[in-house]
């Protein structure tokens, strides 16, 4: 396997296709919030023009700071001041407010508990500090963790409720056709619940009254924990695969784990699958295929999943190898050494291939990186889980191979932002 040296540190690389969902669109999933970001100018911008681009900057302020305030010593009396500002600018009270600082903060040893003593003090609605520090990525809470950390604490209950269930970690709910439902539905559930789909920040809280939590992506893992501790909310981690034997893996987790006498037969919807496979790979052949980690959770299990399927996957585009993906590293390693693992935010990936490369680029990253022809419509296994999500899957790769979309027009569809 060529590696590259995908794992050296190196100057962050973004490219173009580097976005979708940040700390400020993720936060405004809790509804009836507000967020305020307090930090230099500079670091306002991305989250400021993707709030514009997908329809939320009305939810959004900023208090920008200098150097002047930073040494003034006043850094923690002007935060509460913008918020007083903010409560009296604003026509309609949200329920509550997120107060997002910046990596300069975690230098500063900003006392966050006594600013939000004050505020929640003299105020009757809910405040929350966040964090956007890029400077943790790589660690074990960086944003994408600390940030669902922060919006779950907010939830109430005693995980009591029968028969209800949560969903964690994507940011869109599934579609309501996918299999995962019924299954659920079979094992006694009754009600499943989304971020999403809750409409009131009431509805939001009540999250925390659900017996169970299924976290389907990686960033919610510790959300879940501490919803488990606080809050008697049992939890089972599945991050989405394409994989046909993770997922079966994972609904005989999912059996177990709420009934597990529940006799539940899934052999139609695996065949189904296992047609649209096929049906997919009479179509594609042995064009090529890439892929980035921007499309989804497990770039190296997906790259496993589609070599097993007979496709031909040539590089695949990511980064550290966690611990729900070395099984499959390893198999891409003794099985597969042809295919390249690179590293998409390496410095060295600004000098991108000039000429258009006819492949499929699962992701958008690896097909600007790339400048693949043909890229599949996929951002942070957005709707996808179990057999439907590999069905999905199937079809998407199939369209963009059949009717190529540019991926300047895709990128500025969907709102992403440098």
């Amino acid at each position: 396997m060529k590696r590259n040296n995908p794992f050296t540190s190196t100057v962050h690389y973004c490219s173009p296709a580097h976005g979708g969902w940040g700390v400020v669109r993720v936060g405004m999933l809790v509804p009836e919030s507000y967020q305020l970001f307090v930090c230099p100018s500079a670091c306002g911008r991305h989250g400021a023009l993707g709030a514009i681009e997908h329809g939320n900057k009305e939810r959004l302020s900023y208090l920008y700071i200098d150097q002047a305030d930073i040494v003034s010593g006043s850094y923690e009396d002007l935060i509460i001041q913008g918020v007083e500002a903010l409560l009296e600018a604003l026509e309609e009270q949200p329920k509550v407010i997120f107060i997002f600082v910046s990596c300069l903060d975690d230098l500063l040893g900003t006392d966050h508990v006594a600013i939000l003593d004050v505020l929640n003090n003299k105020y009757p609605i809910k405040f929350q500090v966040g964090h956007m520090n890029p400077i943790t990525n790589g660690s074990k809470t960086p944003p994408p963790v600390t940030l669902q950390r922060k919006m779950y604490e907010l939830v109430e209950g005693n995980g009591g409720k029968e028969n209800t269930l949560n969903l964690l970690g994507n940011f869109v709910a599934l579609e309501e056709n996918n299999e995962l439902f019924d299954v659920l539905k079979q094992l006694g559930i009754k009600e499943v619940k989304h971020i999403s789909e809750q409409k009131t920040f009431k509805d939001f809280e009540q999250m925390g009254e659900s017996k169970y939590n299924l976290v389907l992506r990686p960033e919610a893992k510790v959300a879940a924990e501490d919803m488990k501790r606080q809050h008697q909310v049992d939890y089972r981690f599945l991050p989405v695969s394409y994989e046909m034997e993770t997922v079966a893996a994972q609904y005989k987790e999912i059996i177990d784990f709420i009934d597990k006498d529940a006799a539940i037969d899934l052999t139609a919807i695996q065949e189904e699958a296992q047609v649209q496979i096929k049906k997919a790979r009479e179509v594609i052949g042995d064009f090529p295929i890439i892929i980035g980690h921007s499309a989804v959770c497990r770039p190296y299990n997906l790259a496993k999943a589609l070599i097993s399927y007979g496709f031909n996957v040539q590089k695949v585009y990511a980064e550290e190898v966690v611990a729900f993906e070395k099984e499959s590293f390893e198999w891409l390693k003794v099985n597969a050494p042809g295919v390249e693992i690179i590293s998409a935010t390496n410095h060295n990936r600004i000098s991108r291939v000039e000429e258009e490369q006819d492949c499929i680029a699962i992701g958008y990253n690896a097909a600007y990186i790339d400048k693949a022809k043909h890229v599949v419509d996929l951002i942070q296994d957005e709707y996808m889980f179990g057999y439907s999500g590999i069905m999905k899957l199937m079809e998407k790769m199939t369209k963009c191979y059949l009717e190529p979309m540019a991926l300047k027009e895709m990128i500025e569809k969907y709102g992403l932002v440098v």
